[in-house]
């Protein structure tokens, strides 16, 4: 009687922990290091002609976002650039990102899901973006500045996906052992949640950046 007790109990925590680890909210543990904490503004407008070769969806994202944030530091962006009489700086800006899993996503999923691990604490990734950006004389184009913004994105994650591994519990453990190796992977359904959360706080950071190499040429 206690042992099917026991089962029981186990059996609910096993199912309640499925469902709780798909509502786990995705983490970025160190957004707070890209968030700007002085602010830097033009004492005149500057009108800046954005360009960009980024490929990626996240990547044309994050620059729309960049030319948004500008703006609140007085400058005039605009992503036109054929007429360049209307500019005063064109800003280039690439970005290349990269997504990277962890290996400790394995020890996560086992032995990890015995207490359920991968409910409670969710699996690690990585988002990393290189962003490099040259700004230009709009009329002379004669180079001004140029600089690069490494990014490195420290996520924390739990999804039902992958949380259902914990059905180990009922089978020995075999599931989630195999899981681990396949979950040391990157999870791709990572990339729009992270962007969504952390797109507005890294373009005010790189807005900020340009600001200020654009205030040290007035």
């Amino acid at each position: 009687m206690k042992l099917n007790r026991l089962a029981t109990v186990l059996g609910l925590a096993v199912v309640s922990s499925l469902f709780t680890g798909c509502a786990h909210r995705l983490e970025i543990k160190n957004l707070s290091q890209y968030r700007n904490t002085s602010l830097i503004s033009l004492e005149k407008q500057a009108r800046v002609g954005i360009v960009s070769d980024a490929r990626e969806i996240e990547g044309k994202r994050f620059v729309k976002e960049i030319a948004v944030s500008l703006q609140k530091y007085n400058v005039r962006s605009t992503t036109s650039t054929l007429n360049k009489k209307n500019l005063d700086y064109i800003a280039t800006i690439t970005v290349n990102s990269d997504y990277k899993g962890s290996g400790w996503n394995f020890l996560i999923n086992w032995p990890g899901f015995l207490i359920f691990t991968p409910a409670w604490h969710g699996y690690n990734y990585s988002i990393e973006h290189d962003l490099s950006v040259l700004l230009t004389d709009a009329k002379s184009g004669i180079k001004i500045d140029s600089f690069n913004i490494p990014i490195e994105l420290d996520i924390r994650h739990a999804a039902i996906n992958r949380t259902w591994t914990e059905i180990g519990w009922f089978e020995f453990g075999v599931i989630p052992l195999v899981g681990g190796f396949f979950f040391i992977q990157y999870d791709d359904n990572v990339t729009v949640i992270a962007h969504d959360k952390a797109i507005s706080v890294l373009a005010d950071f790189t807005a900020q950046e340009i600001a200020g190499r654009l205030q040290k040429n007035e």
